[in-house]
């Protein structure tokens, strides 16, 4: 019997092959794509931890912990 996490872990492995095979399975043509977009949303790119949780955020950003709720 499959459990979620069984299903999950197909689904990321899914995803990866889909991804490798897109770029020929040759990862410098992967990392050329990514920089391309990093470059495209640099403004949009998280550059600390600090910057991670949002008071629209639940947890804390840095362990996934939920926030404290008190004042």
């Amino acid at each position: 019997m499959k459990t979620p996490r069984d299903e999950a872990i197909a689904e990321v492995r899914t995803a990866r092959k889909a991804l490798c095979a897109r770029f020929g399975n040759e990862p410098r043509r992967l990392l050329e794509y990514l920089r391309q977009r990093q470059r495209l949303y640099r403004g949009r790119v998280i550059k600390g931890w600090a910057e991670v949780g949002t008071a629209s955020d639940p947890t804390d950003g840095a362990a996934g912990r939920p926030r404290s709720t008190r004042q």
